[in-house]
């Protein structure tokens, strides 16, 4: 692809100036927007200060970290379906490695070179960035995506749906979402009433997944000096408990509309200073533990049903010193299959312009990820698509990645069987 180098870096990062522009501030999406006031009392304050004040009676102590098998409430997770192996065996290596590859939109884009990407890659889908704001500028890179469907598989269509900053999409007819600070003002019931309306009105357009809720708990000793959450509005709040209890009516609320809901970042970013998609410094967790009461939100949310988790690029010095979240067997494997029974598909957060990963090649972002347990890769830069796929496929030279690959694709369309996107 033109504009390319080997770490994607030019291309990524005039792409994601681009994108900042448009007034993104977090990560893959950040929006400026006008939350909806919420009618109902507050269940906790907002973020106003650098100590919040909806700090939990009970700060979690490490000593007595909550049970991570605990299944009161727990949804049954889709199974994976036969037809998945059999679909995956059918394809080649290069069509694989395709479905796990997952491209950012903007409004600028060419529809109909994001639609001959994805045939001829065999991508997974898109997601949207930065601010959608014209129904028939949406509705033709809808058409054009829709209008391809390589080895008889359909693209999902994501996109970032928090509220309040972070919104993507804002059409007429499409609500504009209390932020998930304002959400949990509202009874856990309400807060799902509002998510469920406002997912029906996405999914009425052709959008499949969701990137929400935001599972991070804050920290309080933190509080809004934490860049990616609590600056923006996006926790639920510094107690795991409240935030696996709106998450989980996130969740509910998604499924009702029948969407993709995806828990993020795991295992949280509530206790980093800055934000990932633009430093490479100040973005080291060094509290959470591998059984980390703070992890009980995540327990919560998983608990819940939801089909994705993305997984975080910061570092956590307590479970993989020196080695982001999204390229950590020990996060993605260890944690969340095993600690948490996981068995949904595992999403990256943004390996296409994020300062956080930039120091790696742009193609082995994608198989880095994968090696590790990951299944959909995510890039803000479609350029790195071409890439992407090569590194994936080069995986399949030895026997154990050939296996994560077609495990990883599985996963994927696990997912579109489930959303009817292939047959």
């Amino acid at each position: 692809m033109s504009g390319e180098d080997d770490t994607g870096g030019s291309t990524a990062r005039h792409r994601r100036r681009t994108i900042i522009a448009a007034g993104l501030c977090a990560p893959l999406t950040g929006c400026v927007s006008k939350a909806v006031s919420p009618a109902e009392s507050p269940s906790s304050a907002p973020m106003t200060s650098s100590t919040p004040s909806n700090t939990p009676a009970s700060t979690p102590s490490s000593a007595s970290p909550a049970p991570l098998s605990a299944t009161a409430g727990k949804v049954t997770p889709i199974p994976m379906d036969p037809r998945a192996t059999r679909i995956v065996s059918d394809m080649s290596v290069e069509e694989r490695a395709g479905q796990c590859i997952l491209v950012g939109v903007v409004p600028s884009d060419s529809p109909e070179y994001i639609a001959n990407l994805i045939d001829a890659k065999c991508l997974a889908g898109i997601f949207t960035l930065g601010h959608w704001t014209k129904k028939p500028q949406l509705q033709a890179m809808l058409d054009a995506v829709n209008s391809v469907s390589p080895h008889g598989i359909k693209p999902i269509v994501a996109t970032d749906h928090e509220g309040g900053e972070i919104q993507n999409i804002r059409i007429p007819g499409v609500d504009r979402l209390p932020s998930q600070e304002a959400l949990a003002r509202m009874s856990p019931a309400k807060a799902q009433s509002v998510v469920t309306r406002g997912s029906r009105q996405l999914a009425d357009l052709g959008v499949h997944m969701i990137f929400s809720p935001v599972a991070d708990v804050i920290d309080p000793d933190l509080g809004v000096k934490n860049k990616p959450i609590a600056k923006h509005h996006r926790g639920f709040g510094t107690d795991p408990q409240t935030c696996g209890r709106y998450a989980a009516s996130v969740i509910a609320g998604h499924r009702k509309a029948g969407i993709i809901s995806t828990a993020k970042h795991f295992p949280g970013i509530g206790r980093v200073a800055e934000n990932t998609d633009f430093k490479s410094v100040g973005i080291t967790d060094e509290k959470t533990a591998r059984h980390d009461p703070y992890l009980e939100s995540f327990r919560m949310a998983i608990n819940a049903g939801p089909e994705a988790v993305m997984i975080a690029s910061a570092y956590y010095s307590k479970i993989d010193p020196g080695v982001p979240g999204l390229f950590s067997s020990k996060v993605m494997t260890d944690m969340l299959r095993d600690d948490f029974g996981y068995q949904g598909l595992i999403v990256s957060d943004d390996l296409g312009s994020s300062v956080s990963v930039l120091s790696v090649d742009g193609g082995h972002r994608a198989s880095k990820f994968v090696s590790a347990g990951g299944d959909l890769a995510v890039t803000a830069d479609p350029g790195l698509a071409g890439p992407m796929v090569g590194a994936l496929t080069s995986m399949t030279t030895a026997a154990s990645g050939k296996k994560r690959l077609n495990d990883a694709a599985r996963h994927v369309i696990n997912i579109k069987l489930a959303h009817s996107l292939t047959k």
